[in-house]
């Protein structure tokens, strides 16, 4: 055997596992039909912030460029605010924050609300959610936007919790339970999908 042919031979064993695999991945292999790590419901496409159409506190805009630098847990409430809304705001938001340690100042919280709060929910945010960014979203547009979210399982936004990119891109969805159990299984699904997700971000 050649010098030149044994090189090529060689070259060949190197890259061909390569090769091999781009061909059986690409045209052999549903990607979305992998098991995937996420806990929360993936949304796809992702839902541009804007498309939210919402406002902050002073009544402007509040988009992709309120979202730059950090990554937001974000919660669509209704006027009331029930058990299911005390467990997302209080477990699933608040103290899953608080679990990331170091990484907490990462992250910050949001509440769009969709109607004017009652003196429940009020309340609720002053005392046992305080820190969160506040703006406010006509239903009709929130619940629009986000449909795509719910297009196989029904339902609407309000009482939802979505993880945000700093880019602006609603991306992750998870809901809100009364029963206890079940919010300490959601809150740690969050606590999992955001550590993973800050692991890997620069952000």
């Amino acid at each position: 055997m050649s010098p030149r042919l044994k090189n090529r031979l060689t070259l060949l064993a190197i890259v061909g596992p390569f090769i091999v695999f781009f061909i059986v991945g690409r045209y052999f292999v549903d990607p979305w039909s992998l098991p995937r790590e996420n806990k929360g419901q993936l949304i796809i496409p992702h839902v541009q912030i804007a498309a939210l159409e919402l406002q902050d506190a002073d009544g402007e805009p509040y988009d992709d460029a309120d979202t730059q630098g950090l990554w937001s847990l974000l919660y669509v409430a209704g006027p009331d605010c029930d058990r299911a809304c005390k467990n997302g705001l209080y477990y699933q938001m608040r103290q899953v924050q608080r679990t990331l340690g170091e990484n907490m100042e990462r992250l910050r919280r949001v509440v769009v609300l969709t109607a004017p709060a009652s003196e429940d929910l009020r309340g609720f945010l002053d005392d046992q959610a305080a820190g969160m960014v506040e703006t406010r979203g006509d239903a009709g547009t929130v619940k629009a936007a986000l449909a795509p979210a719910y297009e196989d399982a029904g339902g609407d936004a309000v009482g939802d919790i979505f993880v945000v990119s700093p880019d602006g891109q609603i991306f992750l969805r998870y809901p809100t339970h009364e029963d206890m159990d079940a919010t300490l299984e959601e809150a740690e699904n969050i606590r999992l999908d955001l550590e993973r997700t800050l692991k890997g971000s620069l952000i």
